[in-house]
């Protein structure tokens, strides 16, 4: 299991498993497998397919292919010096914010929710109030009808 030349300084960068799983890709894929020879030779690997929609009527083919030249790939597929765009410090200081926001909202949505259920609570509690008074009333004049 031994790729081109070329890609190893890409190979180097990935775990194994993913190495043998590419390499079993390759070799054992349903459509055009390549041997383990082809595999191991560079052929046409800096390829774009691009394909081209045409009306029925046209002879275009289907799919053209268009080379890129080995400097402008690398340049493009190798190029590692990428500068972060934010710094740790503008990610903390934005990942706290968003936090703090939330939980101000948390906080206001609990306490509207929590301000409903007293108002129901409340509503509920004074309906057994009266409910209570009524029955307390009801037994005081019962018991005095008995007596007198």
């Amino acid at each position: 299991m031994t790729f081109h030349e070329n890609y190893s300084n890409l190979l180097t960068q990935l775990p194994p498993s993913l190495i043998k799983a590419g390499w079993n890709q390759l070799t054992t894929r349903k459509k055009n497998p390549l041997s383990e020879s082809e595999a191991k030779v560079e052929t046409e690997s800096h390829c774009i397919v691009i394909p081209v929609s045409k009306p029925e009527k046209s002879g275009f083919e289907e799919e053209t292919k268009s080379r890129i030249s080995d400097s402008f790939s690398n340049s493009l597929l190798y190029n590692t010096n990428i500068a972060p765009l934010y710094s740790k410090e503008e990610i903390n200081a934005r990942i706290k914010e968003a936090t703090n926001n939330l939980r101000q909202e948390f906080i206001k949505s609990t306490k509207k929710t929590l301000k409903t259920i007293k108002q129901q609570k409340d509503i509920e509690y004074n309906q057994i109030k009266i409910d209570m008074n009524n029955r307390a009333k009801n037994l005081f004049e019962i018991t005095l009808k008995k007596y007198i």
